[in-house]
C-alpha cells in the first residue's frame, strides 16, 4: 500500500469525539467527600477541647491555686512572730552531800578535730516551715510540674544551611524549572 492516497487514513481515524462530562463531576464528588472529613475532623478537634483538654486545664488551675493558698500560709505564718516561750519546771539542784572519790589522774586522748555535723540554716528553716505547713488545715498536694522548654530545637533544614543556604537552594530549584521546561518545548 502506497501512501499516495491519504484520504483513506482521515476516514480509517474518524474524528474523535470529546469527552462526557463525567469527570467533572466525579472531581466534585471527590472534593464533596475531602471536604466533608476536612468538617469531621474539625469537629472532632473542637470535641477534644471541649471534653478533654479545657476540663484537665481547669483542675490544674485548681492545683495551682492550693499550691499558691499553702505557699501564703507557709509565708505568712514564717513571718509572724513566735509566742513568749512558756517556762517549764525543772528539779532543784541537791544540797545532799555524796561520799565520791577524789579524781585520779587518768591520761586523757587526744585525737584531731572532729567535724560535728551542722545544720545549714535554709535546711532548718525549710524543714520548720514544712513542719507548719504540716500543722496546718489544708492537705499537702504534690505540684503540678509541667515540662518548660529552655531552648528552641535546632533539627530544621533552616538551622542547618542558614538563610543564605535556602535562598541558593530556592534559586537552583527555580533554574531547574526554567531549564525542564525549555528541554520539553525544544525539537
Amino acid at each position: 500500500m502506497a501512501f499516495t492516497d491519504m484520504n483513506d487514513v482521515e476516514h480509517e481515524l474518524g474524528e474523535e469525539k470529546p469527552p462526557n462530562g463525567n469527570g467533572n463531576r466525579n472531581f466534585l464528588i471527590i472534593a464533596g467527600v475531602l471536604g466533608g472529613i476536612m468538617v469531621l475532623a474539625l469537629l472532632c478537634i473542637a470535641g477534644l477541647a471541649l471534653y478533654i483538654y479545657l476540663p484537665g486545664q481547669r483542675s490544674a488551675q485548681d492545683a495551682n491555686a492550693t499550691n499558691e493558698a499553702q505557699a501564703t500560709s507557709i509565708v505568712l505564718s514564717s513571718s509572724q512572730t513566735a509566742s513568749a516561750p512558756t517556762s517549764t519546771s525543772t528539779s532543784q539542784p541537791t544540797a545532799i552531800p555524796t561520799n565520791t572519790r577524789a579524781p585520779t589522774n587518768t591520761p586523757v586522748i587526744v585525737l584531731g578535730p572532729t567535724k560535728s555535723p551542722t545544720v545549714d540554716i535554709a535546711v532548718a528553716t525549710r524543714n520548720a516551715l514544712l513542719t507548719e505547713a504540716a500543722k496546718t488545715s489544708i492537705p499537702p498536694t504534690q505540684p503540678v510540674s509541667q515540662p518548660a522548654s529552655t531552648a528552641l530545637p535546632t533539627t530544621g533544614i533552616a538551622d542547618e544551611l542558614g538563610t543564605p543556604g535556602l535562598i541558593t537552594a530556592a534559586f537552583v530549584l527555580v533554574v531547574i524549572i526554567f531549564l525542564m521546561r525549555r528541554l520539553r518545548t525544544a525539537p
